[in-house]
């Protein structure tokens, strides 16, 4: 895959799970550079449509939110509102820390968490953690996002809670599917059924990462990109 937004590399310690945002158990951190290149790549297809920031997004399967929490830093200036929703309650906890990371507050609240490790333990490590919140409170800036984060079931077809949302985006657990489609056999058909219910029917897009041996394709959504890097697939829908 050829970068078309993130071209040049730059540090991205600063997002480090377990630094300033947290992490969760069982949980892997998204890398930063790709989570860059296929928000702006939804914001570009977005933009094609007529569509404009900020937007609301939503990711379904958000473990401990480091995926929305990182977008959340990178694009503040373009996001109203970030909705996470997972099934398994025990990450929900982290998700709902790494999310109010994303206000003035949060990232108060952590620096003063950071400061009490420091005094306690020295370590040169809660030094650099401190250098970081510095960072990540000027890539926020004075923007507000609106988080919202609850327990939900992608595949429970059940009337859905959320809608109007404009960039649904997630990446999916690898190995066994059937871990995040509860006790769903093939939980990707739900998947995709939710999603649509969720976005806009017009100017939305619906971004999936996930393992290069899930079968990524719906009747409900037309693909409109796709590429892989390295042991991952990304691919880019438009509800139909």
């Amino acid at each position: 895959m050829k970068y078309k937004f993130e071209i040049e590399k730059r540090d991205y310690s600063d997002f480090a799970s377990g630094r300033v945002l947290y992490n969760a158990p069982k949980t892997t951190a998204f890398p930063v550079r790709l989570a860059g290149e296929i928000m702006q790549r939804a914001c570009d297809i977005l933009k094609n449509q007529g569509a404009h920031s900020p937007y609301r997004i939503y990711d379904p399967c958000c473990g401990g939110a480091y995926l929305l929490t990182t977008i959340g830093f990178l694009f503040s200036d373009k996001i109203s509102e970030l909705i996470a929703t997972d099934l398994d309650d025990a990450v929900l906890r982290t998700a709902r820390q790494n999310l109010a990371l994303l206000s003035r507050e949060g990232l108060e609240k952590r620096k003063h968490e950071i400061e009490g490790y420091l005094e306690q333990y020295g370590k040169q490590s809660h030094q650099e953690a401190l250098a970081s919140i510095g960072r990540l409170q000027a890539l926020l800036g004075a923007n507000q996002i609106d988080t919202r984060c609850e327990q939900r079931d992608i595949t429970d077809l059940s009337p859905y809670p959320i809608g109007g949302v404009d960039i649904v985006i997630t990446d999916l657990p690898y190995g066994n599917i059937a871990r995040w489609g509860g006790a769903v056999e093939d939980p990707l058909p739900r998947f995709f059924e939710n999603c649509h219910r969720a976005l806009k029917k017009n100017r939305s897009v619906l971004v999936i990462t996930a393992d290069k041996n899930t079968k990524l394709k719906n009747e409900l959504f037309q693909r409109v990109q796709h590429f892989k890097l390295g042991k991952r697939q990304t691919a880019f829908f438009l509800p139909v």
